[in-house]
């Protein structure tokens, strides 16, 4: 099974999505309805807070859907130990891509 930690940190990372995700949503699609252009998104992300909130959430994302999918994979068929270290260390190269890829994309708009 995941252990401990592994479960621990994909329920903190579920509130953070919860919470990341609220705040994304109404700064995102409440505050600028109907504005959504280049400028808008680089005024939104100049501010450190909410570009913080946006690593955030795509942190608490990356890590919330691979470790779930990391456990399913467990339970189900990775009963081998060296097996289940490979696909763990797998995982985490995919997810560390996805979060440089994630952070490349908002690259732009940090300190705009």
């Amino acid at each position: 099974s995941g252990g401990m930690w592994s479960w621990l940190f994909q329920r903190i990372t579920a509130v953070l999505l919860i919470v990341c995700l609220t705040i994304h949503l109404i700064f995102t699609h409440i505050f600028s309805i109907g504005e959504l252009s280049y400028e808008n998104v680089a005024n939104r992300l100049a501010h450190g807070t909410l570009t913080a909130v946006d690593i955030i959430l795509l942190m608490a994302a990356i890590y919330h859907a691979l470790n779930g999918l990391r456990m399913v994979l467990l339970d189900y068929w990775l009963t081998s130990r060296v097996r289940a270290r490979a696909v763990t260390y797998a995982l985490w190269a995919v997810g560390i891509a996805f979060l440089i890829y994630g952070i490349w994309g908002l690259w732009p708009w940090i300190g705009y």
